[in-house]
C-alpha cells in the first residue's frame, strides 16, 4: 500500500465539491454548501476543517475593489537586488522586507540573471506612483535595478482570480484550446 503524501493530500469527490463551492464563495455557510450538495452541515464542517488542517486552505481572504479604497494605478515592476545586496543578506531578509513595503500587492521570487523579483504594486494615482519609482531609481540604486515597468489603470485588470485553474486542477481536465481569439472557420 502507498503511504499518502502530506504535500499532495488525496482528496474525495466530496473534498473536492466543498473547495470548489469555499473558492467561489468563501463566505458561503457550511449549512448552504451541505444543502446544495444533499449533505449534512456537520459533514461539510468536517471536510471544511479537514481541508484546513492538510494546509489546502490557509485563509480566506476578501476580494477587494480597489477602485473604491482609491488605487487607481498599478504597476507591474520587474527588479533586480545587486549583488552587493545579495552579499551582505539573505534571501528570506529581502523578503521580509519586500512583505513591509505598503505598495506591494504581490511579489515573486524569479531566477533569471537580469531580475530577481516581479512585484505588481498599487498607488492611489500616477504621481505617487512616479514618486516611488523616481525614488528607488535615485536613492536606492545601488541595492536595487529596475529593469521594468508597466503601468495600467485598475479599470483595465481583466482577472484576479485562479478560480478557473483551480478547478481545473480539481476536476483533472485540460483547458481546451481549439479557439483562443480568433475562431476557426468552419
Amino acid at each position: 500500500m502507498q503511504k499518502p503524501n502530506p504535500d499532495h493530500p488525496v482528496l474525495t469527490k466530496n473534498d473536492q465539491e466543498v473547495l470548489k463551492k469555499i473558492i467561489s464563495h468563501a463566505k458561503l455557510p457550511d449549512a448552504e454548501i451541505a444543502k446544495e450538495m444533499g449533505l449534512s452541515p456537520q459533514a461539510v464542517f468536517k471536510i471544511r476543517k479537514k481541508l484546513e488542517e492538510k494546509g489546502i486552505i490557509e485563509g480566506y481572504q476578501p476580494t477587494i475593489n480597489f477602485r473604491k479604497l482609491g488605487i487607481s494605478v498599478m504597476a507591474l515592476v520587474i527588479v533586480r537586488i545587486t549583488p552587493e545586496v545579495w552579499a551582505n543578506t539573505t534571501d528570506a531578509l529581502i523578503s521580509e522586507r519586500i512583505r513591509q513595503i505598503p505598495y506591494v500587492i504581490d511579489c515573486y521570487r524569479v531566477l533569471e540573471a537580469d531580475a530577481s523579483h516581479i512585484m505588481l504594486l498599487g498607488f492611489r494615482n500616477v504621481e505617487q506612483m512616479d514618486k516611488y519609482l523616481a525614488k528607488l531609481q535615485t536613492t536606492f540604486s545601488r541595492e536595487i535595478e529596475l529593469k521594468g515597468i508597466y503601468p495600467f489603470s485598475i479599470d483595465k485588470v481583466i482577472t484576479r482570480s485562479p478560480v478557473g485553474l483551480l478547478y481545473e486542477i480539481l476536476d483533472k481536465k485540460e483547458f481546451p484550446m481549439e479557439e483562443f481569439f480568433i475562431r476557426k472557420k468552419s
